[in-house]
């Protein structure tokens, strides 16, 4: 019998708590369509997700993450799902119709995905992030780190296709089942800080203005950190510690204080086709601070970037993971009242 996701969410959190509170990665997408679930129960929006997704946007959330588990062993390899999945939330689609799903969504967006492939190639897997400077005020297309398939512009293409038109070039989004699983992951990870903002620095470890007028692009992508994940917090990548969350955090925001606090936040003002845009704008404001507290060493030989910081770090992080998941609950919620009313 398959344990009900939220007590096994909560019962693995519970466990975590008692364990140091250490982290964990997908828990937090969970968490974020949790909220959302909450917010939408018993709407005319709530049935209209269930009757797409045949499931809630807490299960829905990983999707996106688990269709990173299709791959190819070699470069010209056929792509298909390798059966383990990245996270062991993924066995709710380890099955062969829903591996079959993940399989055409990828090879649709996708021209080649083996182990050491570009995010350009292997296309799906930049859709979960755009990367601006700090030195920035606002997210605006053109400048270093976005792209015509970054984040922002990945969620807008599912809001067309939820509101019947088909997903501008370069997405290839089938149906409005995809776009909502998709829509449920990508409104997560617009919200997650390093999924926004990237430092940009110089081999001594000094911040680098990637938009500056003339500059090489070979010069730009050697300054990217590409989203933390070239910067070392001791032995850990930074941007990985931001994707996780404590598991006493997730319980108590599961537990209602995640949606009792999201109902709190102001409506999201301007038209629909701006939201992503401002949303992206909150984040990178937001975010900021979990760049500016760092101190960065020389960069290594193999070209990450030592960094340091004070002892309140953590506890910050965890403050500012908490105000971003609940606000990416009430936003997908908000969202999702207005696609599907």
């Amino acid at each position: 019998m398959r344990v009900h996701p939220i007590l096994r969410l909560l019962a693995a959190c519970t466990l975590l708590f008692s364990a140091s509170a250490q982290a964990f990665g997908p828990h937090g997408h969970q968490t974020v369509g949790g909220i959302a679930d909450q917010l939408l129960a018993g709407s005319p929006t709530a049935k209209s997700v269930r009757s797409l997704l045949g499931s809630n946007l807490q299960l829905a959330a990983v999707w996106a993450d688990c269709a990173k588990g299709v791959g190819q062993v070699k470069a010209g390899a056929p792509l298909a799902y390798d059966g383990s999945g990245p996270y062991p939330e993924c066995d709710y689609y380890e099955n062969p119709a829903s591996q079959a799903a993940m399989e055409a969504f990828v090879k649709r967006n996708a021209k080649s995905c083996y182990s050491n492939s570009s995010d350009e190639s292997c296309r799906h897997k930049s859709y979960h992030y755009t990367d601006i400077s700090p030195l920035r005020e606002a997210y605006a297309p053109g400048l270093a780190g976005s792209s015509d398939h970054d984040i922002v512009h990945a969620v807008n293409a599912c809001i067309r296709v939820l509101q019947g038109q088909d997903a501008p070039a370069p997405f290839n989004i089938r149906s409005k089942k995809e776009a909502l699983r998709l829509l449920a992951h990508y409104l997560g990870d617009l919200h997650q800080p390093l999924h926004v903002v990237s430092a940009y620095l110089d081999p001594a470890g000094q911040p680098f203005d990637p938009d500056q007028p003339g500059l090489d692009p070979k010069r730009v992508a050697k300054a990217s950190t590409k989203g933390g994940n070239l910067i070392l917090d001791r032995s850990s990548k930074l941007h990985g510690l931001w994707d996780s969350i404590p598991g006493p955090l997730a319980v108590k925001l599961l537990a209602g204080e995640g949606a009792s606090a999201a109902r709190l936040l102001p409506a999201t003002p301007g038209p629909l086709d701006g939201w992503a845009q401002s949303w992206a704008s909150d984040t990178l404001q937001a975010g900021k601070p979990a760049l500016s507290a760092l101190s960065f060493k020389a960069q290594t030989p193999d070209g990450r970037w030592p960094a340091s910081h004070g002892p309140s770090y953590s506890r910050e992080r965890s403050e500012l993971q908490r105000a971003q998941i609940i606000k990416a609950g009430a936003r997908l919620a908000e969202l999702l009242r207005a696609l599907l009313p």
